[in-house]
């Protein structure tokens, strides 16, 4: 029975592993996003 409760805690934060990268990576796309639409809008503006 501990093999089987230690096997599901490691697929447990495998999957919150994941998560996390996901989330990382959907904050850091919009930070970029922002950032590439407020440098357009300065250069648009010079």
């Amino acid at each position: 029975m501990a093999t089987t409760k230690n096997t599901q805690e490691v697929v447990k934060e495998g999957r919150e592993g994941i998560g996390t990268f996901i989330g990382v990576g959907i904050v850091g796309a919009v930070i970029l996003v922002t950032y590439i639409a407020m440098y357009g809008l300065y250069m648009a503006r010079i």
